[in-house]
């Protein structure tokens, strides 16, 4: 799957305009300079040397320096993606089971009215912040706070631009309200397991529901992080952060496409193994994943 992405970016690839190199045995002033075409030949051989663990990473020299900072590069940009993705989990979790406790009779809790106002309010503001694209906020919060590179405003861009947020929040509401209406917690509160709570602690009902809402809500979440992962580029670019975004805006102005081509295949992968790992935890979480 993820060489066939390469290639079909290697397909759109080859509809650029001829690359012109000097050449290094010719002076500037001679103008002397190479025509290099990427082709499906070039292609090929860089997909052959990538599976004997010898991925060209640039077609500007890859050197033991080059490929520390690429290294470093995509270090900082996956583990920003991963923070995005949990910190946008987190509030979509707990907005999500809260809303779906609340409307469940039996798990009402005394809230207030400061208690629902406050929820009220931050569930609105989700709403209205994931209606923006994360490139957007990143911009506001640029202009706000006057600063050129700061982690922390970049997470909290993309958990809030990308839209994963709200997703989450709608999702985990529908599904934990569907569980907390199913027959096997009816069975659990008619055995005594305690019902106060509005959120899914251990050794209430509303955990005992939680884990099957996890189910359903693991595999699905995992499939926004293409979302994040390309608003991490274009979110680097604006705070000057020196990740993979910054990296493939050097190539395309360059039209390095080894370099482009090792971030599309880096990036599919990194999706690839948090959709695996969602699946295993799926099937641990499932009551008869284990035993099976």
């Amino acid at each position: 799957m993820a060489f066939l992405a390469t290639f079909g970016v290697h397909l759109c690839l080859t509809l650029l305009p001829a690359k012109r190199v000097q050449e290094s045995n010719s002076s500037y002033a001679q103008g002397a300079s190479l025509v290099r075409v990427w082709d499906h030949q070039r292609y090929f051989s860089w997909g052959l040397a990538t599976l004997q663990g010898r991925m060209p990473i640039s077609d500007e020299g890859t050197g033991d320096w080059e490929t520390k900072e690429f290294i470093l590069r995509v270090q900082r940009s996956l583990t920003l993606c991963l923070v995005s993705f949990v910190f946008a989990g987190l509030i979509g979790v707990f907005f999500g089971t809260y809303a779906a406790s609340i409307d469940f009779e039996l798990l009402f809790g005394v809230t207030g009215r400061l208690g629902r106002f406050l929820f009220s309010t931050g569930r609105w503001s989700l709403f209205v912040s994931s209606s923006l694209p994360a490139y957007v906020i990143a911009y506001l919060l640029f202009l706000f706070f006057q600063s050129s590179s700061s982690v922390m405003m970049a997470v909290l861009a993309l958990a809030l631009g990308s839209g994963t947020g709200m997703d989450l929040a709608r999702m985990a509401q529908h599904t934990h309200r569907r569980e907390l209406g199913s027959k096997y917690v009816e069975s659990a509160i008619g055995n005594g397991l305690k019902t106060g709570g509005l959120l899914p602690w251990p050794g209430h009902v509303s955990w005992h529901a939680f884990r099957n809402t996890l189910i359903t809500l693991l595999p699905v979440s995992v499939m926004r992080l293409p979302l994040i992962l390309s608003s991490a580029i274009m979110v680097e670019v604006v705070f000057d952060l020196p990740g993979m975004g910054e990296a493939l805006l050097h190539a395309l102005i360059n039209q390095d496409v080894p370099m482009v081509l090792s971030i599309v295949l880096i990036s599919v992968l990194f999706v690839q193994c948090c959709l695996f790992f969602a699946e295993l935890l799926v099937f641990i979480l499932h009551p008869k994943g284990l035993s099976a």
